[in-house]
């Protein structure tokens, strides 16, 4: 199906001594984005490349596409992608009639319950405009309004390429069936930007193909880790580190040496902004624990003491302890999406990143690897 946007591809000649740093699936988390870039030591020097969903579901989407815009103004080699949530966003703004106006408030809405902000919230804060005057009278004024004040932002958003060519390498939100991209130019751009599960397909490319939209943990059901994820074999590299999305989410940034590197000269870094601490002690990792992910996160509750529930996960038949926060229910079934119920790894004097406290012991992160670090004895 057509969904308004063509895909139009972006080919970059850059020096073959500059670096390339890939971020993605920011989901309006400015203070992850600048504190990626500043890890990552960030210079003008530098090519930056944004694949796709910078807004939606964290808290600050318009001043993400702001901090983005000016970063565009220091350096001309900062280039952005088209994900699918910019490209929802952009097709029910840019739709008129009754029908699609219904569709826009009621999507603002929907994001004001579940994610309490949005890029367009964000617009509608600034000019003053309350949620709940929208109505049938006068959205058509507001859009105009929206148009009329935003124009920066919006250009931007609207001209975004679907896929961005550079060296040895092709950046594209949701994945591409091919590396001749050539053949794709002026189909239409959203399969290429929400191709779920793409690193699972039977694909194969001579280039590096870079991608983010679906989570690196859900590609791991023997451990829930939020690093980037490298298929030498494939060649592709998956970077989204789940921001606004999972537990214990982080920013990736995809250190490239230059546009003509092998992947195994390719490097990372990672940003969030959870309070660390350093184990004063040593703990074995536990194997065999209960691993859940999106696609298998049923669970039958048994019991609840003090905030913790005893369950038994549908898909292995194993029980297990988790947060009851982390519980929810989805019709008849109850669900915990993401989740290790295993022991870290742990070596006295290691940085931990705390995700959650509780009486069984902290919810923690080690080098993107999530787990449990428990009370010693």
């Amino acid at each position: 199906m057509d969904n308004g946007f063509k895909t139009r591809i972006q080919y970059i000649e850059p020096d073959k001594d500059r670096r390339i740093i890939a971020v993605s699936d920011i989901h309006g988390n400015d203070g992850y984005l600048k504190g990626v870039l500043e890890q990552a030591g960030y210079s003008e020097q530098d090519i930056l490349v944004i694949v796709g969903d910078m807004i939606e579901k964290g808290k600050e989407s318009l001043k993400t596409i702001r901090t983005i815009l000016n970063l565009r103004k220091e350096n001309p080699d900062v280039h952005a992608l088209m994900g699918n949530v910019e490209h929802f966003q952009l097709r029910i703004f840019n739709e008129n009639g009754p029908d699609a106006c219904r569709e826009f408030i009621g999507g603002l809405r929907w994001r004001k319950e579940i994610w309490g902000r949005s890029f367009f919230l964000d617009i509608l804060e600034e000019l003053g405009i309350c949620l709940a005057d929208l109505c049938d009278d006068n959205i058509s004024d507001v859009k105009k309004r929206i148009r009329e004040n935003y124009r920066e932002e919006l250009d931007f958003l609207q001209t975004l390429p679907t896929i961005i060519a550079m060296g040895n390498f092709i950046f594209v939100h949701g994945g591409i069936p091919t590396d001749s991209i050539e053949e794709l130019q002026g189909t239409d751009a959203f399969p290429y930007l929400k191709w779920d599960e793409f690193m699972n397909r039977d694909v194969q490319f001579q280039k590096t193909v870079v991608v983010g939209h679906w989570p690196v943990c859900l590609y791991r059901e023997d451990v829930y880790c939020m690093n980037p994820r490298f298929d030498d074999k494939k060649h592709i590299i998956g970077i989204d580190g789940g921001c606004s999305l999972n537990i214990g989410a982080q920013l990736n940034a995809l250190l490239i040496p230059h546009a003509w590197a092998d992947m195994k000269d390719i490097s990372y870094t990672a940003y969030d902004d959870f309070p660390r601490i350093v184990a004063g002690y040593a703990q074995n990792a536990e194997k065999g624990a209960v691993e859940i992910r999106y696609a298998d996160s049923i669970i039958t509750p048994l019991e609840e003491k003090d905030g913790i529930v005893r369950a038994v996960h549908a898909g292995s038949g194993k029980s297990f302890y988790m947060p009851k926060e982390w519980l929810y229910q989805s019709g008849d079934e109850w669900h915990c999406d993401n989740y290790s119920a295993a022991k870290l790894g742990v070596t006295e004097g290691d940085v931990l990143s705390v995700i959650r406290e509780y009486p069984m012991g902290k919810f923690v992160k080690k080098d993107g690897v999530l787990g449990w670090y428990c009370p010693k004895g």
